[in-house]
């Protein structure tokens, strides 16, 4: 396959530095509130690359430095059986996944496989190990691509995300896992893996001040609107921490300025899993801070939902070009799905569509069935739903599984810089 290096710049949403050099920056140096940088690509134009492997054939939109071996790719596609029984005439879904008759062969049945190749070709020294913190999908994402091009990887997951570590490929020795034991939630692995990252040796993924990891996932809707040529008028995926739908929105800004497609302004409709839902909270508020809630408040909160991978505790929402200014800029909404309304519409989406979903998957699938009842969304409205994930119990059934253990595990209780010295200096 033919690889091709972008040329890009870093610009500060706030203050509107730029930098030439990219040096795996994940913000700006100056002196002012917190904000993203964005990639300012040499292509205003999209050119789908003819011949690039995976999601490179988007390379002119993605920072990438260096070749790496990706076969995910979604598949877009108009619906006929959902959108029949939703009554919608212009329902398009955005696939991750595995659903070998539609073409999708994402092995690792997640949108998070868009992530790790452009932020592993955008990151080339492999002499310091990546840190990646991860509820799971993210990590199993990061190991499946690590393990193919043998890239060094130190993952730090929550033990309620243990049997989300799995593969239908062998994990390279390079990928190891530190488990966070003792009733550690996301947060606690974040904290951990920032510990670690800071010495020497280690570096951080970045998370959502990584443009790699947020132009990556862009590609849902890149796929999307290349397909059907035109930008949609709505967007629905749930959220964690939001990212994905900051990637949509900064995607649809490239997509606009393009000129090929049209000039809407695709309004974001993100869900979040009842009963913890602060984005949810907040927005409805129109306030720009997150509602607050003790360390045990939140973890008795996401004990309680499903899908667990949307359990971000500290999300990027109020930063300067985050999830706030995401949802202002395009007059979005905000939806609450609980679990029962959540496992209703991922029947729905079987039944109609063909395919199973995982959990975070079957959230916006309900929050796309509230739109239509409340009258949010009009029949004759182009839709873009994300199913971000979707045919793990179709793949489960067809290939060997083969799941990774912690090499290392830490208690919460016992999280602390000695520790992480003591362990990984």
């Amino acid at each position: 396959m033919s690889f091709k290096p972008t040329t890009y710049t870093l610009k500060c949403v706030h203050c509107g530095k730029v930098y030439t050099e990219d040096n795996h920056r994940l913000g700006c140096d100056e002196d002012h509130k917190p904000a993203f940088v964005r990639a300012q690509y040499g292509s205003r134009q999209l050119t789908v690359r003819e011949g690039a492997e995976g999601m490179f054939r988007f390379g002119d939109w993605l920072p990438l430095c260096r070749p790496v071996k990706n076969t995910g790719y979604p598949v877009a596609y108009k619906s006929e059986g959902l959108a029949a029984r939703l009554g919608l005439s212009d329902l398009w879904i955005s696939f991750s996944g595995y659903w070998p008759e539609r073409g999708a062969d994402m092995r690792t049945c997640t949108f998070k496989e868009l992530e790790a190749p452009p932020v592993l070709s955008r990151f080339t020294d492999d002499s310091r190990t990546v840190v990646v913190a991860s509820a799971g999908n993210t990590a199993r994402a990061f190991a499946e691509i690590c393990s193919a091009n043998d890239i060094p990887l130190l993952l730090v997951v929550n033990e309620v995300g243990f049997s989300n570590l799995w593969s239908t490929r062998p994990f390279s020795e390079k990928v190891r896992l530190v488990g966070v034991v003792g009733g550690a939630d996301y947060f606690d692995a974040i904290s951990l893996s920032g510990m670690i990252a800071s010495l020497p040796g280690y570096v951080p993924e970045g998370g959502a001040k990584n443009v790699a990891r947020r132009d990556g996932m862009g590609i849902s809707v890149l796929a999307a609107v290349t397909e059907a040529g035109r930008i949609p008028d709505h967007y629905f995926q749930a959220v964690g921490s939001g990212t994905g739908g900051v990637s949509a929105w900064e995607a649809v800004q490239r997509l606009r300025a393009d000129g090929r497609f049209g000039d809407v302004n695709m309004k974001l409709h993100l869900v979040q899993n009842h009963p913890f839902t602060p984005m949810t909270d907040a927005w409805t508020r129109r306030s720009r801070s997150l509602p607050q809630m003790t360390d045990d408040e939140a973890r008795s909160l996401i004990a309680q939902i499903n899908a667990f991978v949307l359990s971000n505790r500290r999300p990027p929402y109020a930063v300067v070009g985050g999830v706030f200014d995401a949802l202002t800029e395009t007059e979005g909404v905000m939806y609450s799905v609980t679990n029962q309304e959540a496992e209703s519409a991922g029947k729905l989406f079987e039944d109609t569509e063909g395919i199973d979903l995982t959990p975070a998957a079957k959230v916006a699938v309900a929050s796309l069935k509230q739109a239509v009842d409340k009258g949010l969304v009009q029949v004759d409205d182009m839709i873009l739903l994300n199913i971000t994930g979707g045919g793990e119990k179709r793949l489960f059934s067809e290939h060997k599984i083969n799941y990774l253990k912690p090499h290392i595990e830490v208690k919460r209780s016992e999280i602390s810089e000695e520790t992480v010295k003591k362990i990984f200096a």
